[in-house]
Parts: structure tokens; sequence; C-alpha cells
């Protein structure tokens, strides 16, 4: 079997503000030419003395066996309401994960992400269409959750995001919070020197 790895971008570092530095890397993985696993990778630091994390690496990795899995469930959709490829849904994940770095995408590209997530075709994006999406990555996270986070930027309180409120909720990094796991969390840091045992 011939095994191919390739890396569609080479890591990216974008200035947003002065005491933020954000880093996205995407990286692929083709076997016989077809596309099998994408990995993304996010890096967020804030240089702020007194931050518990001085930063924080969020890290998600789909492959087209679990997207094949989960697509009869979960049916993720085209502009025109065809059937996604894995390369395409890829590809709309991109704004969720970048968050509100304008350099990644456009509002064409947040507007393609919301007709996708828009299951039942009626405009609006609920907190089932989000749960679904994040069925797809193989993520579990409660409906509790979901909707903590959709009623940051649901200004109109009737539990739904229309388009304006769900970019809003991509570029706030909201949908990447829900999304992408938060290895950061995962790790303790300490600036004591490491004691090995005699």
């Amino acid at each position: 079997m011939n095994m191919e790895v390739n890396s569609m971008e080479n890591l990216i570092h974008l200035p947003i503000c002065e005491n933020v530095i954000r880093r996205y890397g995407k990286y692929t993985k083709k076997v016989n030419g077809e596309l099998v696993k994408v990995i993304y990778d996010w890096f967020e630091r804030e240089n702020q003395e007194n931050a518990k994390y001085h930063g924080h690496q969020y890290k998600l990795g789909l492959t087209k066996q679990q997207f094949d899995e989960m697509k009869t469930l979960v049916s993720p959709m085209g502009t025109y309401g065809e059937e996604l490829s894995f390369d395409q849904f890829c590809d709309i994940l991109i704004p969720v994960i970048t968050g509100g770095v304008s350099d990644q995408h456009d509002d064409y590209s947040i507007w393609l992400a919301f007709r996708s997530f828009d299951k039942n075709g009626d405009h609006y994006i609920q907190a089932d269409e989000v749960e679904a999406l994040i069925r797809i990555i193989g993520k579990s996270v409660s409906r509790e959750r979901i909707r903590y986070f959709i009623d940051k930027v649901d200004w109109d309180y009737n539990g739904k995001l229309d388009y304006n409120e769900f970019r809003e909720f991509i570029v706030r990094g909201y949908a990447r919070e829900l999304l992408m796991m938060d290895i950061t969390r995962e790790i303790v840091y300490s600036h004591d020197q490491m004691k090995i045992p005699s």
C-alpha cells in the first residue's frame, strides 16, 4: 500500500493584537491519492503574566471512515442541497476552527458552513444541528453546554441562530470551543524543577 503524507499548509503566524498570537495548521494524510485523515491544529497564546495558562492548544482529527459512518445520520449538505464529500466537509470546517481570523476565511466561507449545518433548511442553526455536527467529528458534548454557547449570541432569544448570530458564534470562537479538543486543559504546567525519586 502506497502511503503519502501531505502538509497542505505550513503553520501560519497571525498577529491579532499585541497580546495574542494565533497559529493554525492543517495536515492531511492520503492513501493511494485518497484523502483519509485530516488533523487541524490551532494554538492561541496570551502573553499575560497573571494568566493561568499562557496558551491554549486545540486539536481536531477527522477520518474518512468516521465521516462515512456518521454522514447517513447527519447528512451534511452543500450549497444546493447536494451531499458533501469528506474533502468538502473538511474545507467547510476551516472557518469554524480559525474563529475570527479574517485571513483564513471570508463571509462566503461562513455562509457555506451555515448552509451546510442547517440540516432542515429552515435558515436557522439549532442546538440539535450543532450536536449532529459534533457527532460527525466523534466528540461528545452535552446539550446544556451547546445551549450555553448558543445563548451567548442568540440576541432575539428564540433558541436558534440566524446567519448573523451564527457568524458571531464562529467569529467569537464558540464553535471552535465546542468542536475542538483543548488539549491544554489536559496538561498541568509547572515551573518547579522536576524531582526524580531516588
